[in-house]
């Protein structure tokens, strides 16, 4: 859910990014967000493309042997409880997840992040799962300018994510066990913030109106197809490092649970049509493997998640949809509760498969100005210890929580250093300590309240 800046100086980060992710060991400390760089739009040729109707019916057709081919690889990459694990293993966040509640341990990286080597000390050494901060979002892959192939859609422009997934693909190839895997979590394939606004226009032209639901829709249905062949084709180098995709992000508002409407996506439909074909197309082009998510934050606010409940309702209602869980993003701060937030769980439960908390973070108290920091830091580790108690008391009652993701590694890369107005984020007028580690990429007690919480007292 960040808007970041775009991303910058991409040699010299790719250089880095390499030798970066050449040094493979364990745990240390590392940095998220406003870090992103300047999205470099590479007019490629893509892979030939099929447009015939009838050759794509035959890709699908033959996309579920491929699947089962590969099932029991892709069990032993998505079943945490079932890896097995080391003394080196021992006070990481993804091996304490695995154990705790049977989930992932996840990050977001920015490009930026790959030519820090502390930085992604701590993302190799914690955590097997890996969220692109930017680089898989529609502003990335479509770009500033439409690129129209012959068919009439936008031509995708991979060049960004795939530096980011080339080197994440070499890291791997490199480890061993399943569990010290860095799989991805895509983010995000529908959303009205960063997306070009020329996307939902006449003759890609803002100047002109906005086209009809049908031409939408299959610009919609181009651009998922687009994706998910790219990354799950039977020619991809990439093929089975995506575990899921958040399909469409933060569709409904925040006062009474309907429909936002400050969004071209919106504006073109008028209702929630396009969030249900949103899942119709993920669930045609996309592996079984993949789980896809709805993803929305203020999420634990029960007008939002009662209004969440109904959209998530009315894509399982479409027997061409496919929705298997639900994204809270967790932009939390320091008033969180527990009760709501086991009350949202529960909800969202009711309806999909699974749940992923996947941008957590925790906004800083009211009044801390940077000075108090072992006070602001032992306050910060019991609303977190709070929220992973919830987690591992919703799995004891049967809700099946599949992920942790923490939007960004360290404090003074955080996204809430900054004023933004997307959802989650801070006003820019307060020092915010909201992950795991420092500035300095030093553990702070928080993670110990996910880790070891016996050490709590010790870290305070």
């Amino acid at each position: 859910m960040r808007r970041g800046g775009r991303i910058k100086k991409l040699a010299a980060i790719l250089t880095c990014a390499g030798m970066v992710f050449a040094t493979v060991s364990c745990g240390a400390d590392g940095s998220a967000q406003n870090d992103s760089a300047e999205t470099v739009q590479t007019a490629e040729a893509e892979t030939a493309e099929t447009t015939e109707e009838g050759n794509v019916a035959e890709e699908q057709e033959a996309a579920p042997e491929t699947g089962s081919e590969q099932e029991t690889g892709q069990d032993a990459q998505q079943d945490p409880q079932v890896w097995e694990w080391d003394a080196a293993d021992e006070e990481t966040l993804r091996c304490a997840f695995a154990k705790g509640f049977g989930g992932r341990a996840g990050v977001c990286v920015p490009m930026a992040a790959l030519s820090d080597a502390a930085r992604m000390e701590i993302v190799k050494g914690q955590f097997n799962s890996v969220t692109m901060e930017n680089e898989m979002k529609p502003d990335s892959l479509l770009g500033d300018k439409p690129n129209i192939g012959e068919d009439g859609f936008p031509v995708l422009a991979f060049t960004v994510p795939d530096m980011m997934m080339k080197e994440i693909k070499a890291y791997n190839d490199s480890v061993e066990k399943e569990g010290r895997k860095l799989m991805v979590r895509g983010h995000v394939l529908v959303w009205h913030s960063q997306t070009p606004e020329w996307f939902f226009h006449e003759e890609y032209n803002v100047d002109k109106p906005y086209v009809d639901q049908q031409t939408m829709l299959a610009r919609m249905e181009s651009y998922i197809r687009q994706v998910m062949e790219h990354y799950e084709g039977a020619d991809s180098p990439y093929q089975g490092m995506i575990y899921a995709w958040d399909v469409v992000n933060e569709a409904v508002n925040d006062t009474d649970g309907g429909m936002r409407t400050d969004s071209s996506w919106f504006r073109v439909f008028n209702s929630s049509d396009f969030v249900e074909q949103a899942f119709v197309y993920a669930n045609r082009y996309a592996p079984a493997h993949i789980k896809l998510f709805y993803n929305d934050y203020n999420d634990t606010n029960p007008k939002k998640a009662d209004g969440i409940c109904r959209l998530l309702e009315q894509i399982k209602a479409n027997p061409e949809a496919r929705i298997d869980g639900m994204g809270m993003q967790g932009h939390y701060d320091m008033d969180f509760s527990d009760v709501l937030f086991k009350q949202a769980a529960q909800k969202y439960a009711a309806v999909v498969d699974e749940i992923q908390i996947t941008e957590l973070d925790l906004k800083a108290s009211r009044g801390f100005d940077g000075e108090n920091t072992e006070e602001e830091y032992r306050k910060q580790a019991e609303v977190y210890k709070s929220l992973y108690d919830a987690v591992k008391s919703l799995k004891q009652e049967g809700v099946p929580i599949t992920a942790i993701v923490f939007w960004g590694t360290d404090d003074r890369h955080s996204w809430l250093q900054s004023a933004n107005a997307a959802g989650g984020s801070a006003d820019g007028t307060r020092v915010q300590c909201p992950l795991l580690f420092d500035k300095d990429y030093e553990k702070k007690p928080a993670f110990w309240a996910f880790v070891d919480d016996s050490k709590l007292e010790a870290a305070e």
